[in-house]
């Protein structure tokens, strides 16, 4: 996938399209296709387009694998996109899924135990 298929990836996820994107940088579609294509866009340019994504600016030039250590990292940064990963995505989704789960698990767990403790404060009445 290159570099506009990612940009334009990102965009449907925020609900953005490329004509907007191009809007927001001040050019036309076929200039930002241009730059894109001939690899010739302007750190200030792809800096404008990190920051609407919200996405690192660093993420445009580095490599998956000098950035897994950075991806495993336990605190999760401002930006957290990681744009060369088709994973990351599906990956997110999953945890998030199991995160919500293990809450309702534990709110179930509370509710058992208050159950519990009612039950036994009622046995003890009935002695």
């Amino acid at each position: 996938m290159n570099l506009k298929d990612k940009i334009v990836q990102l965009l449907g996820e925020k609900k953005f399209t490329y004509k907007q994107l191009a809007e927001h940088l001040h050019i036309s579609e076929e200039q930002l296709d241009h730059a894109l294509e001939t690899k010739t866009l302007e750190v200030r340019t792809l800096e404008l387009i990190s920051k609407e994504l919200r996405i690192p600016l660093y993420s445009f030039f580095r490599d998956q694998a000098s950035m897994s250590q950075y991806m495993n990292a336990y605190i999760e940064p401002y930006y957290n996109v990681n744009i060369w990963s088709d994973k990351e995505i599906k990956y997110k989704t999953e945890i998030d899924i199991l995160k919500e789960q293990i809450e309702n698990l534990k709110a179930e767990l509370i509710r058992k135990e208050q159950l519990i403790d009612a039950l036994e404060g009622q046995m003890k009445g009935s002695k």
